[in-house]
């Protein structure tokens, strides 16, 4: 991806006047919550470093998300965010992102 594009793109979004909400897990982006952009459809499936498929994420739910498809995705979210929770070492705040999540959820 053009880095110089990407950064625009986190700079503007930063901006926004309303808080920013997690593509992935629905959950607002807080100040102090690490902003990724998520390729809707991954780079590994074609996808392209276009606007239109980029969209604000929390760097562990992009981290979760990897390079699934969003149909794929859906299926094995709550799998998927379960095996972070209990196998990966996270910090408390992306843990915290997680584990709500996992509430909203069910």
């Amino acid at each position: 991806m053009n880095q110089k594009f990407t950064i625009k793109l986190k700079i503007e979004l930063s901006f926004q006047p309303q808080p920013l909400i997690c593509s992935i897990c629905g959950q607002p982006i807080l100040g102090n919550q690490k902003l990724t952009l998520d390729h809707y459809i991954p780079l590994c499936h074609g996808g392209l470093d276009e606007a239109s498929n980029l969209l604000p994420a929390h760097a562990i739910c992009n981290s979760i998300k990897n390079g699934h498809m969003p149909d794929e995705f859906e299926k094995q979210k709550k799998e998927l965010y379960q095996q972070a929770l209990d196998n990966w070492h996270i910090k408390r705040k992306d843990k915290l992102i997680v584990e709500n999540a996992l509430k909203n959820m069910r």
